[in-house]
């Protein structure tokens, strides 16, 4: 009876401690699977980061290459001189030039809100003066074709613009300008900002 008793009481030992194995082996499972799973994470967003980054750049330079073109698809009025049609028709152009950026930062923001939660305080810190950047950048551009092309327009009718010279040297100068200038230098430090912060995670 008592050896029957002592298998008893071995086998159920045998039994509490296989259990207790197979929770650690379990939640040491778990902990190395959801660390796996948080790093694929954010290296999944920290590329996607960058590849907006880099996107943003592009578009930059593209928007604001003189050479660029972009297709127009309106109906000219027919009380329009041609003067006029030709400045409504390179304002269309810019625009059209500059709708991939809009496109880019409405990714890029949804993007930071994704870095927030899953980098780091300083990085995603990183993240988001760098995206502050590209906004005001883009901010820039869209506000000198806006008041560069009503100044234009307002020419072409015939109304004295002459008060506004300088400051339309300086609007051709964000909406044409070259690689380097200030303006692609405030580009180029948001990417590099951008690819700092972010470079740890894609290694």
């Amino acid at each position: 009876m008592e050896a029957i008793d002592i298998f008893s009481v071995v086998k159920d030992v045998i039994l509490a401690l296989s259990a207790v194995v197979v929770a650690v082996i379990a939640f040491l499972g778990l902990r190395t699977w959801r660390r796996e799973l948080t790093g694929k994470a954010k290296f999944e967003c920290a590329r996607k980061l960058m590849q907006l980054g880099y996107e943003m750049r592009s578009n930059f330079s593209a928007a604001r290459n003189p050479f660029g073109y972009a297709r127009i698809d309106r109906k000219e009025d027919e009380n329009e001189t041609g003067k006029e049609s030709q400045v409504i028709n390179q304002w269309e152009e810019r625009r059209n030039l500059a709708k991939p950026l809009s496109e880019s930062i409405n990714k890029i923001i949804e993007a930071q809100w994704e870095a927030e939660i899953l980098l780091s305080e300083a990085s995603s810190k990183s993240v988001e003066e760098a995206v502050q950047l590209y906004r005001e950048c883009y901010g820039e551009l869209s506000s000198a074709i806006a008041s560069y092309f009503d100044i234009k327009y307002n020419e072409a009718r015939g109304r004295q613009v002459a008060q506004h010279q300088d400051w339309l040297r300086e609007l051709s100068k964000t909406i044409y300008g070259g690689s380097p200038d200030d303006f692609s230098r405030k580009v180029d430090e948001a990417t590099n900002k951008l690819s700092s912060a972010l470079k740890q995670y894609v290694k």
